[in-house]
């Protein structure tokens, strides 16, 4: 009876060190070539085999990385895709020669480049004339932005019902800017 106790405590301190050990067989490969390992399990009829064990993780982690890989590729052309969107953007608003002739780029040419679906052009300036530009009050415009160039309407879930009429439960992402 002590031998078993022996054994399965010497077991258990070999166990112990190889846990706490990882590159031991790495330091030592030696010796995987000196010891047998047993082509079955005397309990189970499943075949024990390092190589076909070491071959799987080294796939799966290989195809993980290729995962990764096309991921962070996929992400990188969309990025690209989205700044020759907005420079070419940027670039036609550059080329205007008038105010009316912003908003009508703004209106038109955004839809299509940026590929939004709604755009809606307000103006706290009565004096402005474009049919396409809706006046709201310059306190209500204050409230939302407070003194800043970019605002969030979560802060202020009313925001998207004016800004976004009869489209507040379609708009999923905006992006709302003070132009001065």
């Amino acid at each position: 009876m002590k031998k078993k106790n022996d054994n399965s405590s010497a077991e258990e301190l070999v166990r112990n060190f190889l846990k706490k050990n990882k590159n031991f067989f790495i330091k030592h490969s030696e010796l995987l070539k000196e010891l047998q390992f047993p082509l079955k399990d005397e309990d189970s009829d499943k075949v024990i085999d390092l190589q076909v064990y070491r071959y799987k993780k080294i796939n799966q982690e290989n195809i993980d990385l290729q995962n990764q890989m096309t991921q962070i590729l996929l992400a990188g052309k969309s990025h690209i895709q989205s700044q020759k969107r907005i420079l070419k953007s940027s670039l036609k608003i550059l080329n205007c020669k008038s105010l009316s002739k912003v908003f009508s780029v703004i209106l038109s040419d955004f839809k299509l480049l940026l590929g939004c679906e709604y755009i809606n052009c307000f103006s706290t300036n009565n004096d402005i004339n474009i049919i396409e530009i809706q006046k709201i009050d310059a306190r209500v415009a204050k409230s939302y932005f407070r003194d800043k160039v970019i605002t969030n309407l979560n802060q202020n879930p009313k925001g998207v019902l004016l800004f976004f009429p009869n489209k507040s439960a379609q708009i999923k992402s905006y992006i709302l800017l003070k132009i001065s």
